[in-house]
């Protein structure tokens, strides 16, 4: 399953201490990990698991988004 880490190693740290003081950005690190748990499903479908794929990407432009919003950078 993808993690953070893997995802975006240059920025997963700095999320994760965001993540306390952060409701969206918790709402969108929950996302983000059911989008990899759906990935990663093997009763899934390749088109299913593609489509998770894409929206996990899509969560975590919206990880960075909001951590940039949140720590003022």
């Amino acid at each position: 399953m993808p993690s953070l880490e893997e995802d975006l190693p240059d920025h997963a740290a700095e999320i994760r201490r965001a993540l306390p003081d952060k409701g969206a950005l918790q709402e969108a690190f929950a996302d983000y990990e059911t989008a990899c748990r759906k990935e990663d499903a093997l009763e899934s479908s390749e088109v299913e698991r593609a489509e998770w794929a894409r929206i996990r990407q899509e969560l975590l432009a919206e990880l960075m988004r909001l951590s940039g919003r949140s720590t003022g950078s």
